[in-house]
């Protein structure tokens, strides 16, 4: 499976929107994506909206969970919006709500 992934951001804000299945094949792309926005100085808060993710894999809990840890070590917020039940259900196993926010 992949995933799609379109980073928006402006000013101080940046949105990643996903579509697809977010399993460890797909999280390169992923990372991939985030970098850039990760390294924009100019972005504090980056949210990522799940609302088109169809399933996730454990494995790619603990890649959110890296990529907030750097997020935060450049004073940069993340957040998760729209994911459905069993995305929401793992990620609340997985404890991402405790480094992230998850809307």
């Amino acid at each position: 499976m992949s995933i799609n992934v379109s980073v928006q951001a402006s000013g101080s804000q940046a949105s990643v929107t996903l579509r697809g299945v977010l399993d460890s094949m797909s999280q390169v792309t992923l990372k991939q994506q985030l970098e850039p926005v990760l390294a924009n100085g100019a972005v504090t808060q980056i949210r990522l909206d799940f609302a088109g993710v169809q399933s996730m894999e454990a494995a790619s809990a603990g890649m959110l969970m890296m990529r907030s840890h750097t997020a935060k070590s450049k004073n940069k917020s993340v957040g998760i919006v729209n994911a459905n039940p069993a995305v929401l259900s793992l990620m609340h196993k997985a404890n991402l709500g405790k480094v992230l926010q998850i809307q």
